[in-house]
C-alpha cells in the first residue's frame, strides 16, 4: 500500500474489540460477528479498508470501514492521519448525513444523531482510557508543533468548530501562516462575534449541534454586513459545494496544512479582486 501508518495490527484489534462492545452489545440481539485479523500485518488489513483520502497533493490519509452499529448502519470505524506526516489515530465517524431527514420524522432523526453521537463518545472514550490513539491525543500533539511565523498576516480568521480540539488544530495550522485567529464554539456565537469585528474569512465545521454549517452560512449570508466574507465549510460529510451553499467553498476532512492554506489564500484572493 506504501503508506508507513504508525499503529500496528494489536492497536487494532483492540480498537475494534472496543468498537464492538459499543456499537454491537450482546444485548441488542443483534451483534454479528467481530473481524479477525490476528494473522494479518498492517498493509493487509488496510487492504479491507476503504481508501478515502482525498486526491491532492497534500492530502492526509484516511481508511475506514462501514461497520455500523445496532441502531444505525453507516458509522464508520477510521484510520485516520492527523496532518501531513502526522501520527495516525482511530475515529468512530457517525456519518449522520447518510440518513437525511424528513420533515416528518425530525424529532426522531434528532433522537437517533444524539444516541448514535453517545456510542461514538462511548468508544473514543474507551479508547483513551486504554492508551490507544484518539484524534484528541494526536491533535495535542500536533497543535503544539507548529512553529511562529516569520510574518504576520493582517487577515483575521474566524474558526468555528463545537469540538475544542478542533478548533485549536485549525486555528494553529492557520496562525502558523501569520493569520490573526478568533474562536467560536457554535454557529450563534459565531454571528455574534462576526457582527463585532469583521473578520475577513470564516472557517466553520458543518456537522455542529444546535446550528450547522450551512445554517450559520445561510444567516452569515443573509446579514448585509457579513454577506461578502467568505466561508469556508470543512467537513467529512458526502456533499459538494452546491449543498452547501451560500459558502464559498468545502474542505474534505482530514485536510493538511498546505490544503487549508491554498484554500484560504484562494478565498481570500477572490475577495479582493472582487
Amino acid at each position: 500500500m506504501g503508506v508507513v501508518v504508525n499503529v500496528n495490527r494489536d492497536q487494532v484489534q483492540q480498537a475494534l474489540r472496543i468498537y464492538w462492545k459499543h456499537a454491537w452489545p450482546v444485548s441488542s440481539g443483534a451483534c454479528p460477528a467481530l473481524p479477525d485479523w490476528a494473522d494479518l500485518n498492517m498493509n493487509q488489513i488496510l487492504g479491507k479498508f476503504v481508501d478515502e483520502s482525498d486526491c491532492s497533493d497534500h492530502a492526509c490519509h484516511r481508511f475506514v470501514l462501514r461497520l455500523g452499529n445496532y441502531i444505525y448502519p453507516h458509522m464508520k470505524f477510521a484510520v485516520e492521519q492527523c496532518i501531513r506526516g502526522g501520527d495516525f489515530y482511530f475515529l468512530a465517524d457517525c456519518h449522520d448525513d447518510a440518513l437525511a431527514p424528513q420533515t416528518s420524522d425530525i424529532e426522531t432523526w434528532k433522537e437517533l444523531r444524539s444516541r448514535n453521537y453517545s456510542i461514538k463518545l462511548a468508544i473514543e472514550s474507551d479508547w483513551k482510557r486504554k492508551g490507544l490513539p484518539t484524534f484528541l491525543t494526536a491533535s495535542k500533539r500536533a497543535t503544539g508543533s507548529f512553529k511562529k511565523p516569520k510574518k504576520e498576516s493582517a487577515r483575521h480568521i474566524l474558526v468555528v468548530d463545537d469540538e475544542p480540539a478542533n478548533c485549536a488544530l485549525t486555528g494553529a495550522m492557520l496562525r502558523a501562516e501569520g493569520f490573526g485567529i478568533e474562536s467560536a464554539g457554535s454557529g450563534t456565537e459565531a454571528l455574534q462575534r462576526a457582527n463585532q469585528q469583521k473578520p475577513d474569512l470564516v472557517v466553520t465545521d458543518y456537522e455542529m449541534p444546535g446550528m450547522s454549517g450551512r445554517e450559520f452560512a445561510e444567516q452569515f449570508k443573509s446579514n448585509e454586513e457579513t454577506r461578502e466574507i467568505p466561508i469556508l465549510i470543512c467537513t467529512y460529510a458526502e456533499v459538494t459545494e452546491a449543498d452547501l451553499r451560500p459558502a464559498d467553498a468545502l474542505l474534505r476532512r482530514p485536510f493538511s496544512q498546505e490544503d487549508l492554506k491554498s484554500t484560504v489564500d484562494r478565498l481570500l484572493q477572490r475577495r479582493s479582486t472582487s
